[in-house]
C-alpha cells in the first residue's frame, strides 16, 4: 500500500472481497462432498448444526471454524490495512450479510452465528463470554431462545459494558442481520408459514417436515 494512500480508499474492495467470502457456503460443500443437499434434509439451514446432524460432528465442527474464519479474516485485514476498530468491523460485517444471503446459493443460506463470532472475537473477544455462556445454556432452554438472549441483546450489553458508541452501534447492526435472518426462517418447502414474524426471531422456529422427525433444531445453529 502506498504510504500517501488513505486506508479507506481499499475499504470497497475489503467489503465486497468479504461479502464473497461469507458466500462461500463451507457446510453445504462438505455436505455435496458426502452427498448430501442441505438445503433438501433436515431443517433445511445451510449450516454447521444441520451439517453435523446429517453427516457427523467433525464435518459439522469443521465448517463451524471455517465460517468463523470468514468473519474473522476480514476485521484482521482491514486492521493490518490501517482501518479503525468500528470501521473493520463492518468489513466482518459483510462476510456475516454473505453467509446469511450467499450470491452462490442465489438466497437465503445459513443463520450466521459462526461467522458473526469470528467477527466478534475480532473486535471485542471478551464479549463472546456472553454469547458463549448462552450458547451453552441453549441445550438446556433450547437453542432458538439462546441465540436471541445471546446474540439479540448482545448491543445491550455493550452499552452496560460502556463500549465505545462505535463498537455499540456495530453490534446493533449485527444484531438487526442476525434477527433479521431469523425472521426469514428456513427454505419456503420447510417453513412453517404460520409462525408470527416475533416469534420467529425470539425461538427461530420452523417446523420441520413429518419426513424428518428427528431433525430438531439444536442450539445455536450458524
Amino acid at each position: 500500500m502506498p504510504a500517501t494512500a488513505s486506508p479507506l480508499l481499499y475499504w470497497p474492495a475489503l467489503l465486497v472481497g468479504a461479502y464473497l467470502l461469507g458466500s462461500v457456503p463451507f457446510a453445504q460443500v462438505a455436505a455435496r462432498l458426502n452427498g448430501v443437499d442441505l438445503r433438501q434434509v433436515g431443517t433445511g439451514n445451510v449450516g454447521a448444526g444441520n451439517l453435523s446432524r446429517q453427516v457427523g460432528w467433525g464435518w459439522g465442527i469443521a465448517a463451524a471454524v471455517l465460517d468463523g474464519l470468514k468473519g474473522l479474516l476480514p476485521v484482521w485485514l482491514a486492521r493490518r490495512a490501517g482501518l479503525g476498530l468500528g470501521v473493520a468491523g463492518l468489513t466482518g460485517l459483510a462476510a456475516v450479510v454473505g453467509h446469511n444471503w450467499s450470491v452462490l446459493l442465489k438466497g437465503r443460506a445459513g443463520r450466521g452465528l459462526a461467522t458473526s463470532v469470528g467477527l466478534v472475537l475480532g473486535i471485542d473477544p471478551a464479549l463472546l463470554v456472553w454469547t458463549g455462556g448462552w450458547s451453552i445454556a441453549g441445550w438446556k432452554i433450547g437453542g432458538g431462545l439462546a441465540g436471541f438472549l445471546g446474540w439479540g441483546m448482545l448491543p445491550l450489553v455493550a452499552v452496560a459494558l460502556l463500549r465505545p458508541p462505535h463498537v455499540t452501534l456495530l453490534l446493533a447492526l449485527l444484531s438487526l442481520v442476525l434477527m433479521g435472518r431469523r425472521m426469514q426462517g428456513n427454505p419456503e418447502d420447510f417453513a412453517d408459514t404460520n409462525t408470527p414474524p416475533l416469534k420467529r426471531v425470539i425461538y427461530d422456529e420452523d417446523l420441520v417436515p413429518e419426513e424428518f422427525p428427528d431433525t430438531v433444531e439444536g442450539p445455536l445453529v450458524p
